[in-house]
């Protein structure tokens, strides 16, 4: 199929544009009410994803929830994404078909969620791997952004969202199991009205996992953070272990910390802010740093 069938093919499961110039020109210009943030991640064949364990639906929904996350973590509201893909010889037309099911699919479930979402552009090209990369546009709309470094002593460290479930579905999938409790990793569920309405003094997704995550609000705010692991253990999603829950990756549920007394409905104390450094668990450094990353040696 030529680019122009391919982009034909995809557009019928795509949601209407809420853009003022939408998918179509070589630029794609948003109306916000607000400031608009940015982010951008991207799926690679074998790395994030097999396709004989996801669809090609379920690397769309993918696509978008891990941008999606991005941006709900700011408090932004995501209202636009741009899709580059890389396409090799051995993928079908039905597989590009599904791929962009998948976008439309998640859009639809977000849109239920806080509002309208589109897919409004992006490029595709040959390549020797599938690759898929999603940059999504959110909305401020007057709030001001979250950022990693607003964590104080005294603040409550909450969590929302899948915690864990992820790592179990991966660890299923490697044991040749592809039922429905492989979902969560093939098509994670980001909070992300939870994550708008939240107070907090720093948030971010949970992507590289807990204790990581956790380090990275620790470093950026200057504090000390202790996590309990008897709540992480009942919160995390069944089947998961500790370990799993403590530095499994890709679930997206949201990390935050909020003011003594600001705990909203929807999410868990896990933990504690303190004058310091680091992260421990328990009151206990982890022997290892935990959770994901694509260069570590």
């Amino acid at each position: 199929m030529s680019e122009d069938e391919l982009l034909a093919l995809i557009g019928r499961h795509l949601p209407a544009s809420t853009a003022h110039v939408p998918t179509g020109d070589d630029c794609t210009v948003l109306a916000p009410t607000g400031q608009v943030a940015v982010s951008t991640d991207i799926l690679v064949e074998n790395v994030h994803f097999r396709t004989d364990w996801s669809s090609g639906a379920d690397v769309g929904w993918r696509c978008v929830m891990q941008n999606v996350a991005d941006a709900a973590s700011m408090r932004a509201r995501p209202m636009s994404l741009v899709v580059a893909m890389t396409i090799p010889e051995y993928v079908s037309a039905d597989w590009v078909e599904d791929f962009s099911i998948g976008l439309g699919e998640s859009c639809d479930y977000l849109s239920q969620l806080t509002g309208p979402i589109a897919i409004d552009g992006g490029d595709m090209s040959r390549g020797p791997i599938i690759v898929a990369s999603g940059t999504v546009l959110g909305d401020m709309e007057g709030r001001e952004p979250v950022l990693r470094s607003g964590a104080r002593p005294g603040d409550l460290v909450i969590h929302t969202g899948n915690l864990g479930a992820s790592a179990r579905g991966l660890e299923l999938l490697g044991q040749g199991r592809t039922g429905d409790e492989t979902l969560l990793f093939r098509r994670p569920v980001p909070p992300v009205d939870l994550a708008l309405a939240v107070p907090a003094t720093a948030m971010m997704d949970v992507s590289d996992g807990l204790v990581r995550d956790s380090r990275r609000i620790a470093k950026k705010s200057g504090v000390a953070i202790n996590l309990d692991s008897q709540i992480i253990s009942e919160i995390a999603s069944p089947g998961v272990t500790l370990e799993q829950a403590l530095t499994g990756g890709e679930d997206h549920g949201f990390l935050a910390t909020v003011r003594d007394g600001s705990v909203p409905s929807g999410w868990t104390i896990i933990g504690t802010v303190s004058e310091g450094s680091g992260v421990t668990v328990d009151g206990v450094s982890p022997t290892e740093l935990g959770g994901w990353d694509h260069f570590a040696g």
